[in-house]
């Protein structure tokens, strides 16, 4: 069984905005994103990572130099960018809070149609973010560790489904992981256990006995 540690990316500028912050757009680090990552980094200090994989978007690749440092060699998969948003990528959310695609977006899945804004169909989503998780853990030796750092509709919609915690329809509707938090699953590639979700650096004193072993 091999561990995952899913990390979504530090804020940005984008997110401090609240603009759609999708596939197709990215923006720095916000100063807050920047500590954030470091404290994560801390945090995950005395871990050992069998593998570290990230989002090439900027955006993810700078959250994990910052995580784990600049000098460790760091893969990136294509398949682990945000979810493409289409003519919503970069918005104000104000602008599209009344559209009833964004309610879909959020509360119903399923009902979602992609194409109004050029968005990516949820099924390709799925499919790749899944299969970009499958290779992850794929060869890791029993009880290896590898860590991935990506994005928040990603690997919400991965986290939540892949445990049975819910659907695909209604994976969004409590909301996206943090920035900066990291979520720990363990796998065989047929089972997904939930073992830590949304651990952020300033809630670490509230972690179990037995998640804090995740931690070193």
């Amino acid at each position: 069984m091999a561990y995952l540690y899913l990390v979504r990316h530090g804020e940005t500028l984008l997110n401090a905005d609240d603009r759609v912050n999708g596939g197709t757009v990215d923006s720095p680090l916000t100063a807050k994103g920047v500590a954030s990552a470091r404290a994560l980094g801390e945090l995950l200090g005395n871990v050992h990572f069998d593998r570290i994989i990230s989002s090439p978007l900027p955006r993810a690749l700078a959250t994990t130099k910052l995580v784990v440092g600049a000098d460790v060699p760091i893969i990136t998969d294509r398949r682990l960018r945000e979810m493409t948003l289409g003519d919503w990528d970069g918005l104000p959310v104000a602008m599209i809070a009344n559209d009833a695609e964004f309610h879909h977006f959020n509360e119903h899945l399923d009902a979602f149609d992609p194409a109004p804004m050029h968005a990516e169909p949820i099924p390709e989503l799925w499919q790749r973010g899944q299969a970009a998780l499958r290779a992850a853990v794929a060869g890791v030796p029993d009880d290896g560790r590898v860590l991935v750092v990506a994005h928040a509709i990603i690997l919400t919609l991965l986290a939540r489904v892949l445990t049975g915690t819910t659907t695909i329809d209604a994976s969004r509707v409590d909301g996206e992981l943090a920035n900066t938090s990291v979520t720990v699953l363990q796998t065989d590639q047929t089972e997904w256990t939930k073992l830590a979700w949304e651990v952020t650096p300033d809630r670490a004193d509230q972690l179990s006995v037995d998640q804090l072993r995740l931690f070193n």
